[in-house]
């Protein structure tokens, strides 16, 4: 083998690794299977909203800082099952709140009009959780910290404080994760309570992970929760979810419905005896 074709085929294997690790950081997959998200459009551009209810990133050292940091050591701990949650929580969104709603996935295929609505909301959040990601630029914790577990990196990471993908604050998958549970909520409020119970669970996974400290996550929830209160008084938004209800309505019948079950066949009559 050539050095030269040897030296390519290296680098490009390093570069797709490392993007595989960025965009298992970015973003969840929304839906399963997979889908392109680009020709979403948002119910309206909240762009510039962080700038009026988010607090600027902590400053490195300082006491809310030194809390984060501590936070994240101590979840390095948790249970195998917890991070194996936390694992399958980053690579997805819907279907992780799916349970809640006792189906087995929530998907386009039977429920087209509710991926809709959280496919516009969630497109409408990620405007200005990644305006703040680029104006904070704060480092994540495993650019930062010595981890020995780190989700989606078999080795766990060493700092990096050089990295120039600084995107911790605020959380994209908080954000996302608390957009998609207040909507369900509006969608199916009898399971409001524990749609909300998910959210922070989802996102306090992000924590465990490694990808995000703990204000992070709660700069997503305030994210969420001031764009949904927006979506609240927009018309367009409420047909949306007007039409996400009744199909939730009829899907959830059909699944809960008892099947009838088919009359076993007569016998035919005993012969008379001769």
């Amino acid at each position: 083998m050539k050095p030269s074709f040897f030296l390519l085929r290296t680098g490009l294997a390093g570069l797709g690794l490392l993007l595989g690790a960025l965009a298992h950081a970015a973003s969840p997959e929304w839906e399963s299977p997979p889908t392109s998200h680009k020709a979403v459009r948002p119910y309206a551009d909240a762009s510039a909203l962080y700038r009026s209810v988010l607090p600027p990133a902590p400053e490195p050292g300082s006491a809310q800082d030194r809390d984060d940091v501590a936070a994240v050591l101590a979840r390095q701990q948790v249970a195998p099952e917890r991070r194996a949650q936390a694992e399958a929580d980053g690579r997805w969104l819907y279907d992780r709140f799916a349970p809640v709603l006792g189906l087995q996935t929530l998907g386009r295929d039977h429920l087209p009009q509710l991926v809709n609505l959280l496919n516009r909301a969630v497109k409408q959040v990620g405007g200005p959780a990644f305006a703040a990601k680029n104006e904070y630029r704060r480092l994540r914790p495993h650019q930062r910290l010595p981890l020995g577990q780190v989700c989606g990196r078999a080795e766990g990471a060493q700092p990096d404080p050089d990295a120039t993908q600084r995107t911790s604050y605020p959380s994209g998958h908080a954000a996302y994760g608390w957009t998609t549970a207040l909507v369900l909520a509006r969608v199916a409020p009898q399971q409001a309570g524990a749609l909300l119970r998910r959210a922070q669970d989802y996102a306090e996974s992000r924590v465990i992970c490694g990808m995000h400290f703990p204000s992070d996550v709660e700069a997503g929830r305030q994210l969420a929760t001031a764009v949904v209160a927006q979506l609240d008084g927009n018309p367009e938004f409420q047909q949306d979810l007007r039409l996400a209800r009744s199909e939730l309505a009829v899907r959830l019948a059909a699944l809960t419905a008892p099947r009838s079950v088919p009359p076993e066949p007569e016998s035919p009559p005993a012969s008379a005896p001769r």
